[in-house]
């Protein structure tokens, strides 16, 4: 089951809403980290409920029992070595069909330095109804090794 984080902090300081804050972006990192771990775990169903729905129809998933039928392929490989981390929350401007919300630079690496994998994404969380963030928007960072602000920012305004 998805871990459900309610949204901190979603003004500033002077109350205007712009974002920002500590708790705010710690939430969101929160979200992304038990996000991206349940996709290393293949809990297909914490990860659906992670999405928001116009990721998941996106994906010709118009549930989340659609998008666990979706998303549970099985894979070549097990990831259970697999090593989360999280790198600096950004503020994101709508794009396209997504909303404003934190940019988040995501890296898993399996296995060892000489024969293991590592996959940079980066991830777009928006607050969603129930009090919870939802990632909205996944994009594979492909060959740069960087998951710094600059490079987040560029993925989530390219797809």
């Amino acid at each position: 089951m998805a871990t459900t984080l309610p949204v901190a902090g979603c003004t500033d300081d002077d109350g205007t809403g712009g974002g920002g804050s500590k708790e705010r972006a710690a939430a969101a990192i929160e979200a992304a980290r038990t996000y991206q771990q349940a996709t290393v775990d293949q809990d297909w169903e914490a990860a659906c409920e992670a999405r928001t729905e116009r990721l998941r129809q996106s994906w010709g998933a118009d549930s989340i029992a659609d998008c666990v039928e979706i998303t549970s392929t099985p894979r070549l490989r097990d990831h259970q070595d697999a090593r989360v981390s999280i790198g600096e929350a950004v503020e994101v401007l709508a794009f396209g069909p997504h909303p404003a919300g934190i940019g988040l630079g995501v890296t898993v690496e399996t296995g060892t330095a000489k024969l293991g994998t590592t996959i940079h994404t980066a991830l777009r969380l928006v607050p969603g109804e129930r009090g919870t963030w939802l990632v909205d928007q996944a994009v594979n960072l492909g060959e740069t090794n960087s998951t710094d602000s600059k490079a987040v920012r560029a993925a989530l305004k390219r797809k």
